[in-house]
């Protein structure tokens, strides 16, 4: 189980690298991929830029793009410092997730997106580059514009899912029904994935035998997830 802000960094046969750590009092679990040999680090949903920069700049690294599967504020919070500490990192979401409407609720904080993507819900498009090829779905219901990402040996699932469960439907802008459809497009998905890909969830929580792990297998969610298993599938 990593400490917090610790760093478990793992190269992939095809050189790219994939950084995850968990930071902050709501464990969050951030990913970052890394192709060294291009200099590019694409990190989802840093909490806390300072260590971020910090952890990168012994390896000679820096973030050159932030992929946000979502705005609500716990997942954003290293927004405004990354932006500082590296000006030129472009930022990516999905457009849904521009929810001006929604600012004004304390679970959201506003992200000035540089990119974003617009694919509809419950489909993927492809996020490609030098050598990092990631697949983003549009996974709405926790928030709007909410996505997912998979590559490199690893599903980050945001909050759309968590280990043993899935995220909540009851903050502003939630939707129960788009949760279930996107959960159920989401297994489908895991289904075809390698069974011993990492889940990498949104935060650290509470697994089946009481431990709290930082991921599961792919097997492991799909066997033993409440969400993935529920008569709604």
């Amino acid at each position: 189980m990593l400490a917090d802000g610790e760093f478990d960094k793992q190269v992939g046969d095809d050189g790219i690298e994939v950084w995850v750590t968990q930071m902050g009092g709501y464990m969050n679990m951030n990913t970052a991929f890394i192709d060294k040999e291009n200099g590019i680090v694409a990190i989802v949903d840093p909490f806390d830029s300072k260590r971020w920069i910090d952890g990168l700049a012994e390896e000679g690294l820096h973030p050159t793009h932030l992929l946000y599967t979502h705005t609500h504020r716990d997942h954003v919070e290293g927004y405004s410092a990354m932006v500082s500490l590296a000006p030129n990192v472009e930022v990516w979401g999905h457009e849904e997730a521009r929810v001006l409407g929604l600012i004004g609720h304390v679970v959201f904080k506003n992200v000035d997106f540089t990119n974003t993507w617009k694919n509809n819900p419950d489909s993927s498009i492809e996020w490609r580059l030098g050598s990092i090829s990631l697949v983003v779905t549009h996974s709405p219901g926790h928030a709007p514009g909410h996505v997912t990402l998979h590559g490199h040996g690893v599903y980050h699932a945001g909050d759309l899912l968590f280990t043993n469960g899935m995220g909540r439907v009851d903050l502003p802008g939630s939707d129960p029904e788009a949760q279930w459809r996107s959960i159920k497009h989401a297994k489908s998905i895991l289904e075809s994935l390698p069974k011993d890909w990492r889940l990498i969830p949104g935060h650290r929580y509470d697994w089946i035998d009481g431990t709290t792990p930082d991921w599961v297998t792919v097997a492991e969610a799909l066997e033993h997830n409440y969400a993935l298993n529920s008569p709604n599938m």
